[in-house]
């Protein structure tokens, strides 16, 4: 436990007073995707509406805090909804996330890499065949995140968008549900 307790101790000494000391950034996003979710249960039931309309979202926003020229840590969060619908029923599943991480600028172009923790979980609101609508939640798990993007404001001097793809692994108990996202991201650094 002392081990522990001197290793944070060293790494947040280390950190602290570049992260604290320095103007954070910030960035959103939003996004589309697809999500496989690992749980056949969970398929057989969003199939159980057959041919339904569905539209898939994703939205994410980080703070930026700098410990190099290229190299930052971030925290934030980000939500997945995928919503399927036929008529009066319904299946909207949310994915939701806090993250930390590091985001880095390897100096090729435009590049931007990210790697983060996501803590998080998924909760479903269910409305189908006139029973009352209910919603269930999944356990909390710890999953990753890992983003590659193309930052275009490399190019300008003031504020311009990146085009990035995630993937995101969360475990669910018994399976893991991945979510694959297109986004467009604006911010500042």
């Amino acid at each position: 436990m002392k081990l522990k307790i001197a290793i944070i101790s060293i790494i947040i000494s280390v950190f602290a007073p570049s992260v604290f000391a320095a103007t954070p950034g910030f960035e959103v996003g939003i996004g589309s995707g697809y999500v496989f979710y690992g749980s056949k249960d969970i398929r057989e039931r969003n199939n159980s509406l057959g041919d339904t309309n569905q539209i898939i979202l994703n939205f994410d926003a980080k703070v930026l805090y700098p410990l190099e020229d290229s190299i930052y840590i971030s925290f934030g969060g980000d939500m997945t909804l995928d919503a399927r619908w036929k008529g009066s029923n319904h299946i909207n599943l949310l994915d939701y996330a806090g993250l930390l991480g590091f985001k880095i600028y390897p100096h090729i172009a435009g590049l931007v890499f990210s790697v983060d923790y996501a803590l998080g979980r998924r909760t479903d609101f269910i409305g189908i065949d006139d029973q009352d609508a209910y919603a269930e939640s999944t356990s909390w798990g710890n999953g990753f995140r890992i983003d590659a993007a193309y930052d275009f404001s490399v190019h300008t001097k003031g504020f311009a968008p990146a085009l990035g793809l995630s993937w995101k692994n969360m475990p669910r108990g018994n399976y893991r549900d991945n979510i694959l996202a297109i986004y467009l991201r604006f911010g500042r650094k």
